[in-house]
């Protein structure tokens, strides 16, 4: 990870890019592509995952990006873990990205739209309105135990950027605990996607930010921890 970067706030005005410029790959954008998978550090360094870019357009898009992964909770967790970092690093660079579960390449459980960011059309509007991409459930949806009222500012910019994750139709298939004030618990449902991960890699990035390091465990199935 490029310890250089703003998480919280490339997290906090993230949106999914559904409409792009019509811009066909260069060398220089793969290699810029390659130094944003590069930047992923893994969960799990013994679930392999090998990036690779498609040139397929989907929504207008430059290129695909996916790996081949199994169907095992731990391998959806890593995919969504690995792949959201990824996103986050294309994003600091003025890449438009979208996680797409609609479009599988062979092997992988959804895919990436990679391209140059268009000014949002009618299929935009359209393809969020269908996704709910514009909506997000509320905090006490999230945590079923409640936020300790003298919680620090620290764990609560974490819990939401956590909060903030996309997820397939925006279901947002997980909860939260605060453990400590160093510390919060994720429970979600992986299904087929790789909803989970993409959720622990917001929290860990934006906590790794603001604490200098952070650490994600797996405390049983489905529920991991992140503290700082």
């Amino acid at each position: 990870m490029d310890s250089q970067l703003d998480y919280v706030s490339l997290i906090r005005t993230r949106r999914s890019a559904r409409s792009y410029e019509h811009h066909p790959l260069t060398d220089a954008d793969r290699k810029d592509i390659a130094s944003a998978i590069a930047s992923a550090v893994p969960l799990d360094t013994a679930i392999p995952l090998d990036w690779k870019l498609a040139d397929r357009s989907i929504m207008g898009s430059s290129a695909l990006l996916y790996a081949e992964c199994g169907a095992t909770e731990s391998e959806l967790v890593e995919y969504g873990y690995r792949g959201q970092q990824i996103v986050l690093a294309l994003l600091a660079r003025d890449w438009g990205t979208c996680w797409y579960g609609l479009y599988r390449l062979p092997g992988s459980p959804c895919s990436i739209t990679v391209g140059r960011p268009a000014t949002p059309g009618l299929r935009s509007a359209l393809v969020g309105a269908v996704s709910r991409g514009h909506t997000r459930k509320s905090v006490e949806q999230l945590f079923p135990k409640g936020i300790p009222g003298d919680s620090p500012p620290r764990l609560l910019t974490v819990l939401e950027s956590a909060r903030l994750a996309p997820s397939a139709m925006n279901r947002q298939a997980w909860s939260f605990e605060v453990l400590s004030d160093t510390e919060i618990a994720v429970q979600g449902d992986t299904g087929r996607f790789p909803d989970l991960g993409i959720c622990l890699a917001n929290a860990m990035a934006s906590a790794r930010q603001l604490a200098g390091a952070s650490i994600v465990k797996r405390l049983g199935p489905g529920r991991y921890s992140v503290s700082w």
